[in-house]
């Protein structure tokens, strides 16, 4: 059995990792793969932790989905960029649910 410490502990790191969530931008000079990299990581570190999300909650990811979109579009990346970001949206949603 692996020590998972007290529930008090598993709050804090889920209340740690939500933060870090809502918080999440693109850091400058950062690849795709890399920030998809880090927000794969957190989604999972939340559910190996047991984390779920309500419908409202659900909403909440959708938008920020939406506003990754939005800031990849600003870009000036080319076309086929822009579907493989939104395609990388659609992945990291998908992570969630």
């Amino acid at each position: 059995v692996t020590y998972e410490g007290t529930n008090q502990v598993k709050e804090a790191k889920i209340s740690m990792l939500v933060h870090e969530y809502e918080m999440f931008t693109m850091n400058e000079n950062e690849d795709i793969k890399s920030m998809f990299s880090r927000f794969t990581n957190i989604i999972n570190a939340l559910q190996a932790l047991d984390k779920t999300y309500s419908n409202s909650e659900m909403d909440l990811l959708k938008k920020k989905k939406k506003a990754m979109i939005t800031t990849w579009d600003d870009s000036d990346e080319s076309s086929s960029d822009e579907d493989s970001n939104e395609e990388v949206a659609q992945i990291a949603l998908m992570a969630l649910e």
